[in-house]
């Protein structure tokens, strides 16, 4: 399938800016710089890049039975707020197990930042001291659990929301948009101009899917996206089984 062929439900403004990083280029003697600002992409609880995931998953929660949406992330985690903000959004609760990921001593780290704003945003946002484990966790899977023992329907959307099928189509989106931007400021790959490179800050899992479809872009070959026929079979499997390997 062709990437404009999946569902796509809008929670950003549409193209987020590009800015030139002038004096960092500077200071840098040759290359010159640019910054593609996700965090002002969205008026949903401050943006932010995972907000281009979302808008690819929000279909499929739409289209399924579900009223929770249950993730997973550290004490901070943006994804999680972002998360707790569609949930708000569309009218569902919002279940967060939050993990100790990051070995921070502050002692309200707990309390502010995400956490107080999921939690504003109606999130029931629960905290483990569970350190970071790139596995799937059992914490997020007996919150799963719970939902349903409470008579919920939890839809489930992975840490970072890099495990689930459609993931990665909001950053092959982005290399798209940023092939265009680079071409109406005359920067990058397209137009042969040297030392020029725009740069976001994200997840692995992020960074693979842009550099892949960058790649292509630049070569001028078609990008195809093969998530969308697993994600009816994802959804439909019993949430404690969805993530066994």
């Amino acid at each position: 399938m062709k990437l404009s062929e999946f569902p796509r439900y809008p929670l950003t403004f549409g193209p987020s800016p590009v800015h030139h990083l002038r004096r960092l280029s500077k200071h840098l003697g040759g290359a010159q710089m640019w910054a593609k600002r996700e965090d002002v992409s969205s008026g949903l609880a401050y943006g932010g890049n995972k907000m281009r995931k979302l808008e690819y998953i929000v279909p499929d929660i739409l289209n399924s039975d579900a009223d929770t949406l249950v993730s997973i992330g550290g004490y901070q985690s943006n994804h999680t707020r972002q998360v707790a903000a569609v949930a708000a959004h569309l009218g569902m609760r919002c279940r967060l197990v939050q993990e100790r990921w990051v070995p921070w001593d502050d002692p309200v780290n707990d309390k502010v930042g995400n956490i107080l704003l999921s939690r504003m945003m109606g999130a029931d946002s629960r905290l483990t001291d569970a350190g970071f484990d790139i596995g799937i966790r059992d914490s997020w899977k007996q919150a799963l659990h719970e939902v349903e023992e409470a008579g919920g329907t939890p839809y489930p959307i992975p840490a970072g929301a890099s495990e689930h099928p459609l993931g990665g189509l909001g950053f092959a989106n982005w290399a798209f948009e940023v092939a265009e931007q680079e071409k109406h400021l005359g920067v990058g790959p397209a137009t042969r101009s040297p030392a020029s490179h725009a740069t976001r800050r994200g997840s692995s899992s992020s960074h693979e899917t842009c550099a892949t479809t960058r790649s292509r872009c630049s070569r001028g070959g078609p990008v195809t996206c093969m998530a969308y026929p697993w994600t009816r079979r994802w959804r439909r499997s019993p949430s404690a089984r969805s993530w066994r390997r």
